[in-house]
């Protein structure tokens, strides 16, 4: 067993060490989880890097059972959770690197500042304080605040942690209000009111039980990743711990989170959606194509976000670009709305057209102009039914593309003999 006190007094020869994030060496200097780290390590007792893991650590202990050795723990950044961490040293004081610019010192935590934002103290397994009291912190007036919050049913912190609530804790305080009167009160606080159950419990579990409260937060980051990569989502790294925090807090489903990852479906450097998303790009350029129509890479997006949203379905999209091949070859109106695509449509002509051409079918386009033109051709009453395909055959020899192929080529030399025969020169 390590004594606590040998631990503190070992880590007094760092004071005046800078702070450096990520850092947990004296040659460089020391954040405040790696202070604490390098310290236990020296005693033979192994802890994990950061903050949020340390807060596991041990057995908990509240201000009023702190001996030399213990680390206590803060919330520093507004309802974050434990971020800051440093050892007990006796007489209300720790030792600690507070932030970048300072470097490390001893701090009271009895009163002001530490005294607000502490959320508890762990004795780390392997650690013993010989000889000391249960505790040499006098009974402050805040730890009659804590008793009382705990006989309404609430933890001191979470009530300090929300102005509005604070300020009717201090009321019930002064005004030694009953357990009944603080719960009714509460319930008529606009926090109350706008606040869901789901989101209340989150909050409450943030300032009273970090641990738990990190642990849930690391499950969610893990199903948001699989989420995301399963729709095709690319969510910043800065973004996906305060996204998994607020999807607890709004206790989304997994037809919320979908909503809200597919604000994140863009596409990749080589120019492609991933996952559903890529999936419904690849259906809906395809189904695009067959009706004759060409979708930009935004729409494309747009499209696929919605999808993977929840917002609209794969059946929507199709039909809106079937309106717009009906709207494009009003003609085939009744064939487009019985099932059959713009390409089906279109065979004969594009039959000819590789024929014709020597080309494959598949090269060939609804939205080349020939093929357009000949679908729109009207008959004698001025109607949209389609060019003959004899008069088609006449336009594709008149193309330019038609006089470079072979077949031109052939038909021209087999008529310019022709005409020698005729004039009696072969």
């Amino acid at each position: 067993m390590a004594d606590g006190a040998d631990i503190v007094e070992y880590l007094k020869q760092y004071i005046g060490t800078p702070y450096a994030w990520g850092e947990e060496t004296p040659e460089k200097g020391f954040d405040c989880s790696g202070l604490m780290q390098w310290g236990f390590k020296k005693f033979g007792i192994e802890l994990p890097r950061v903050t949020y893991d340390q807060i596991n650590e041990g057995t908990p202990i509240g201000m009023k059972g702190l001996r030399p050795g213990d680390l206590v723990f803060f919330d520093t950044a507004a309802k974050a959770g434990p971020d800051h961490v440093g050892i007990y040293m006796g007489g209300g004081k720790m030792l600690h690197t507070p932030r970048p610019g300072k470097a490390v010192e001893i701090a009271d935590i009895t009163k002001g500042y530490y005294a607000d934002l502490f959320m508890g103290g762990r004795r780390i397994d392997g650690v013993q304080s010989v000889g000391a009291n249960p505790s040499d912190i006098e009974e402050a007036p805040k730890m009659s605040s804590e008793e009382l919050a705990s006989n309404y049913g609430w933890s001191y912190g979470f009530l300090n942690s929300i102005p509005e609530i604070k300020g009717l804790f201090d009321q019930a305080v002064s005004g030694t209000w009953t357990a009944d009167k603080f719960q009714a009160e509460l319930r008529e606080s606009k926090w109350w009111q706008e606040t869901s159950d789901t989101r209340r419990q989150a909050q409450v579990m943030k300032n009273t039980d970090p641990a738990t409260w990190t642990a849930s937060v690391q499950a969610q980051i893990l199903s948001i990743r699989q989420l995301a990569a399963e729709i095709g989502a690319a969510i910043p790294e800065s973004k996906i711990k305060k996204f998994a925090e607020q999807s607890i807090e709004l206790g989304l489903d997994e037809g919320g989170m979908r909503n809200m990852l597919g604000q994140y479906v863009t596409f990749t450097k080589d120019g492609t959606l991933l996952g559903q998303a890529g999936m419904h790009e690849y259906t809906m350029k395809q189904y695009a194509y067959s009706q004759g129509i060409r979708l930009d890479k935004q729409s494309i997006k747009n499209q696929a976000q919605l999808v993977v949203r929840g917002l609209a379905t794969t059946q929507d999209y199709e039909s809106q670009i079937r309106e717009q091949a009906k709207s494009m070859f009003p003609g085939y109106a009744d064939r487009l709305d019985a099932g059959m695509s713009m390409r089906e449509v279109a065979s004969p002509y594009i039959q000819e057209m590789s024929s014709a051409f020597g080309l494959p079918d598949t090269s060939i386009d609804i939205m080349d102009p020939l093929i357009k033109s000949a679908l729109n051709g009207l008959n004698k009453e001025g109607k949209p039914t389609g060019t003959s395909l004899s008069d088609f055959q006449v336009q594709l020899r008149n193309d330019n593309r038609w006089k470079s192929t072979a077949k031109a080529q052939d038909q021209t030399l087999t008529a310019g003999l022709a005409v020698l025969r005729d004039m009696g020169l072969r």
